[in-house]
């Protein structure tokens, strides 16, 4: 009886300590994003830098088991430098496998290609993301990006895909 309780307690400990929040999901893509990226000092200071928002929640029982999130972050994609390679990227991050383990990056996902120069706001929820940015219109100048636009995407976990709404 008092195995059972010991492994019990365990595995409540370990599957709570493993439950994924918007900061572990930030953490990770920032890891991430400094292995696949360059990063660029000002970009650090850009305010929605590695921004996380859960889309999808997971089976609390289960430690979180299923979470979904999306991270915004801004770099430089393989270092290729040059004017206009800092862009903006969202990746997703999952609590997959098993709940004691952290959510790992899912870099399968495929977004539709966005009109975007910055976010200024993201959020989700139930399968839904929101993205709030600003683009070049006709007449901005380089670097000074003016024109407003907003995106409403939607998950397809089947085919690891985000279609616009």
């Amino acid at each position: 009886m008092r195995k059972i309780i010991i492994a019990a307690s365990f595995s409540l400990i370990a599957s709570s300590a493993m439950s994924a929040d918007e900061r572990t999901a930030a953490n990770i893509v920032k890891k991430y994003s400094e292995t696949i990226a360059c990063q660029i000092q000002e970009v650090q200071y850009q305010k929605n830098q590695y921004k996380a928002v859960k889309i999808i929640q997971g089976d609390k029982e289960l430690g979180g088991l299923g979470d979904l999130f999306v991270v915004y972050w801004e770099g430089d994609v393989g270092c290729m430098g040059g004017n206009g390679t800092v862009v903006p990227n969202f990746t997703v991050v999952e609590q997959r496998g098993f709940s004691s383990v952290p959510p790992v990056v899912v870099p399968g996902y495929k977004l539709p290609d966005l009109d975007l120069a910055q976010v200024t706001s993201i959020s989700g929820k139930n399968g839904i993301l929101q993205i709030n940015g600003i683009t070049y219109g006709e007449k901005d100048r380089q670097h000074e990006p003016t024109k407003k636009v907003s995106y409403t995407l939607k998950i397809d976990q089947e085919n690891e895909a985000f279609t616009r709404r």
